[in-house]
């Protein structure tokens, strides 16, 4: 009888033995934990149409609130190199006066701790802002009556974002003591999203498409002006894709972090100027259409641009009226005269 039991414990040794050695298949393996859902980055933003997980800014993956700031940058030669320029994410550029430019910049995908030099707001200005809805960081703005008075401009046009006013103060504003006023006004966008954003815009966008097809004649270098001390220049970078911007032949550099201002799209856009009597005001039709031409990849497109109305979005338009999409990435929209002579090559 002990024999039996001793056989009997060392066959169930020799089992328990075996099945410890035994692989484990992959059928019987646990179910994987689900993976992390990417960003979608192949869906189109499409002026209302932003899809959740696309900036509508440069049509790229993000993850944020959609809080974007705009800011008036002045733009004399007092004022370069300026601040935070490359981590725009959209740059508007047009006539405020004597033929001299400003910048309304964009951010959205980062807000940086020093941004400017930021100057005052004229009325085509006011327009702009209506049609993107954020909050919007300038230093005074023209009271000139008639019509340029842009603080009555924000009643008669009911602009609902906010705004913050340097002339009024505020902790998100400083002054540089490397500069000279008025061209050394600053602005922390990370202390104005921390602590001065209390408004949800409305989201919209222009038109970007990553499988957009660019075709048309190569335009590798780009020139233009607005004024003698304001000559453009893009050159394209078959390496990152992108334009790289100079002004006077000079790199276009952001002061803090020497880097060159480079863009993914350029959008040439034509539209009616008038110089305001008895002032040096220039004002801007950016409601109406005009001439367009478009520069990606190192391809130019013509077409036209059209804004029906003050509470519609500018739409860009191809050669055959159909909406045009750009590549996901850095626009910068030049606002410029019917007549201004663009060159490429």
């Amino acid at each position: 009888m002990k024999k039996i039991y001793i056989l009997l414990t060392l066959v169930l040794l020799f089992l328990t033995s075996s099945c410890s050695k035994t692989p484990i298949s992959s059928d019987s393996q646990p179910d994987p934990e689900p993976s992390v859902k990417e960003p979608i980055t192949s869906a189109p933003a499409r002026y209302e149409d932003v899809p959740e997980g696309i900036s509508p800014l440069t049509g790229l993956p993000y993850d944020g609130d959609g809080r974007g700031i705009m800011v008036q940058l002045e733009n004399t030669p007092e004022a370069r190199p300026h601040s935070g320029i490359t981590k725009a994410d959209l740059i508007y550029e047009m006539e405020v006066e004597s033929k001299i430019t400003r910048l309304t910049s964009f951010f959205l995908s980062e807000y940086p701790e020093k941004v400017g030099p930021v100057r005052s707001a004229r009325r085509q200005h006011m327009y702009l802002w209506k049609e993107w809805d954020y909050l919007y960081a300038f230093f005074g703005g023209s009271k000139y009556d008639p019509g340029q008075n842009v603080y009555d401009l924000m009643d008669e046009l009911r602009i609902s974002a906010p705004h913050l006013d340097g002339t009024k103060g505020g902790a998100s504003f400083t002054r540089a003591k490397d500069r000279k006023s008025p061209h050394n006004a600053y602005i922390n966008l990370n202390n104005t999203i921390k602590k001065q954003y209390d408004h949800n815009p409305v989201q919209r966008s222009i038109y970007f498409d990553k499988m957009a097809e660019i075709t048309g004649d190569v335009a590798n270098e780009i020139t233009f002006s607005y004024n003698s001390s304001n000559n453009i220049k893009y050159i394209y970078n078959n390496d990152t894709s992108e334009y790289e911007r100079s002004i006077n032949g000079e790199p276009m550099m952001d002061k803090e972090n020497n880097d060159q201002l480079s863009v993914k799209n350029i959008i040439i856009q034509h539209a009616n100027h008038y110089k305001v009597d008895e002032t040096v005001y220039t004002n801007i039709d950016l409601v109406g259409s005009g001439k367009a031409q478009y520069f990606t990849e190192g391809t130019i497109r013509t077409g036209t641009w059209k804004r029906e109305g003050v509470n519609s979005l500018t739409r860009y338009y191809d050669e055959n009226g159909e909406e045009i999409a750009f590549k996901p990435g850095m626009s910068y929209i030049q606002i410029v005269r019917n007549d201004t002579n663009i060159e490429f090559k």
